[in-house]
């Protein structure tokens, strides 16, 4: 994109002293809302919204510092715009998407300055047009500023990392997964340094420096006597790292790389294996949809989950409002939010999950007579027998658990 010449609009002391009212963070995350469902709808990693969020904070923080005249326009060049420019081109987002967050954000922006605008000056009985035309020429010279530094960062990033053999890598695995191309192309083990054919183990790592050392995941392929590993960089911070086997994978082998995963500090979402093309993707997902779950419990209590330890959340996720209608309908008076509800809950899963009430009190480290009044206690407010609701109660309460974590972190 070339360099346009900037053209700051001429801001009233009206409109300066209403941007001085806006609130940042909220502006930025209704901003994040309206690209995430315009641009990316179908991007689900929580990693890649964080950086891009930041980005989008650091962009409307600027553009209400010129309004506020704090900041001069030509010098306004936020440090999580560019950062974000290296990580759309490190997971090979391309630029048109990226120019037309930049385009949404821009509608969303000037959206919410406008109804902040109308409102106040029907409020106050002022012209409209002190409010509207300095600021709106100014936002959108903004957009086109630092659009020319972004756009050019992210080809110069891009570019330095079309050269490498992991780019050519990471295409190919995109492609492979996506359907793309498949077990034919000619070539594609040699290009890849990996056999497609092989029985595959996905591993999502969160590595807690957002790093991934060669030497951890020669670690977990020698824990799994893997002939080879493949390494997919899948957010900002986190890597899928297949294993691939020629003979598939006994219980032995998969215990040996349980022991060593938990020798590990980084936090690790592991799939079932799975054979060729179609168990690469399987795997893939598997171990993606694992993450979600595990982010949301929380990866410091949860570092290593595999995927059949959270199948069913995984799976009654896939439709996220239903399972939060699910959960209400069954829970009730157990599914709000406070003190007693929380405690009810807990105690009913441990019990649940334990089908004791000796060891659901050593779970909790209480009395087992006070995992009975717990209990006896839900009872009264779900007002059903426990008895012939167990299976529905307890997959309820793990829903709840995952629906909450995720609400409460976003």
């Amino acid at each position: 994109m070339e360099a346009t010449r900037l053209r700051a609009g001429k801001i009233s002391l009206a409109a300066r002293s209403l941007a001085d009212t806006v609130d940042v963070r909220a502006t930025a995350d209704r901003v994040t809302d309206d690209i995430m469902v315009q641009v990316w709808p179908t991007r689900d990693d929580p990693e890649f919204r964080v950086a891009m969020g930041a980005s989008v904070e650091g962009n409307v923080a600027a553009i209400f510092d010129i309004l506020r005249g704090r900041v001069d326009l030509a010098a306004a060049q936020p440090l999580q715009a560019l950062e974000f420019a290296d990580t759309a081109a490190q997971l090979g987002v391309p630029v048109s998407e990226l120019e037309r967050a930049y385009r949404v954000g821009l509608a969303s922006v000037w959206s919410q300055w406008l109804e902040l605008a109308t409102a106040h000056a029907m409020a106050q009985g002022l012209a409209l047009g002190d409010f509207i035309d300095g600021p709106s020429l100014t936002i959108m010279s903004y957009v086109d500023h630092i659009l020319v530094s972004v756009t050019s960062r992210y080809e110069e990033r891009a570019g330095q990392l079309q050269q490498t053999r992991r780019q050519v890598r990471r295409l190919l695995v995109d492609q492979l997964l996506d359907g793309s191309i498949d077990r034919n192309i000619t070539d594609l083990d040699e290009r890849l340094d990996y056999c497609v054919a092989d029985a595959h183990l996905a591993l999502l790592v969160h590595p807690a420096d957002r790093t991934l050392p060669e030497s951890t995941v020669l670690r977990l392929r020698g824990a799994a006597d893997a002939r080879a590993a493949l390494v997919h960089q899948h957010g900002p911070g986190s890597w899928i790292v297949w294993l691939g086997r020629p003979g598939g994978y006994d219980r032995q082998q998969l215990q040996r790389l349980r022991r060593a995963l938990a020798q590990e500090t980084d936090a690790v979402s592991v799939s079932q294996p799975g054979s060729g093309v179609e168990g690469m993707r399987s795997s893939h997902h598997q171990a993606v949809d694992t993450a979600r779950v595990q982010l949301a419990l929380g990866l410091a209590e949860h570092r290593c989950v595999w995927a059949p330890e959270v199948r069913l959340e995984a799976l009654l996720l896939t439709d996220e409002v239903r399972a939060a209608r699910f959960v209400s309908d069954e829970l009730g008076r157990l599914a709000e939010q406070d003190t007693l509800a929380r405690r009810l809950r807990e105690t009913l899963l441990a019990w649940l999950s334990t089908s004791s009430h000796v060891s659901a009190a050593a779970t909790l480290g209480v009395h087992e007579n006070t995992i009975r009044n717990r209990i006896r206690q839900a009872e009264e407010l779900l007002d059903a027998p426990l008895a012939t609701r167990r299976t529905e109660l307890q997959v309820a309460l793990r829903l709840e658990r995952v629906l909450r974590a995720e609400h409460e972190s976003r």
